[in-house]
């Protein structure tokens, strides 16, 4: 009897290692993605409540201590529902990120950018936007160009996205005061096309994504 149920035992042991080995090799493991598949299936662990939190602990705090090799290069909101390393579920020494209110880009994010590339060998950079951000309402809402009239910082933050070709030519097409989601993608472009006509960073061959933070769903799409 004592050696049938091993026997059984041994059966189903072998099964089911053999079941986890076929599992593991049909999943690629982080390493085998590409930079943009490893902030996309993290973004996806975080919709579906499955976070595995990855390099978020001494170790990886001792084991970037010295040097420093991101894989990506986030540009994005200084927005405090927009946190790159928790949307895209990274942690220590993954992400370069540069945040400012509306995510521009001024000359010194654009030198920001320009370390990561150059210095740390980045290959992907991404202009994360996000919906109900609001430097793009203050844009929206400024419809007699009242920041002209103030000076302060925060409307020179209106005046340099009222400046953009793309929110001028979306507004064109269709009045800013009834396409708030259409200002919002057209200053995450217009981000994007300053980066990509940058004279350094068109030498390093970097991947330059425009990207879309949905605040209500905690969902990234690619635009």
């Amino acid at each position: 009897m004592k050696t049938k149920i091993a026997i059984l035992a041994l059966i189903f042991f072998t099964a089911f290692a053999c079941k986890q080995g076929e599992s593991q090799s049909n999943n690629p493991t982080e390493k085998d993605l590409t930079p943009l598949e490893k902030l996309t299936s993290g973004n996806q662990r975080f919709l579906d409540q499955k976070s595995i939190h990855p390099h978020q602990n001494k170790k990886s705090v001792l084991e970037n201590q010295d040097s420093q090799k991101p894989f990506a290069v986030i540009i994005t909101c200084s927005d405090s529902r927009v946190s790159p390393e928790i949307v895209f579920d990274q942690g220590i020494g993954d992400l370069f990120v540069i945040r400012n209110a509306g995510n521009l880009i001024s000359d010194i994010d654009m030198g920001s950018i320009e370390y990561a590339v150059e210095h740390l060998d980045t290959k992907l950079i991404v202009v994360l936007g996000h919906t109900e951000c609001g430097a793009i309402k203050a844009y929206i809402n400024d419809k007699d160009g009242s920041y002209k009239k103030h000076f302060n910082h925060i409307d020179n933050i209106v005046e340099t996205i009222s400046l953009e070709d793309e929110e001028i030519e979306a507004d064109k097409i269709n009045p800013k005061i009834n396409n708030y989601l259409g200002a919002i993608n057209a200053n995450i472009k217009h981000s994007a096309k300053l980066i990509e006509n940058n004279p350094v960073l068109k030498k390093q061959k970097v991947k330059i994504v425009s990207m879309q933070y949905d605040v209500h769903t905690g969902k990234i799409i690619q635009l």
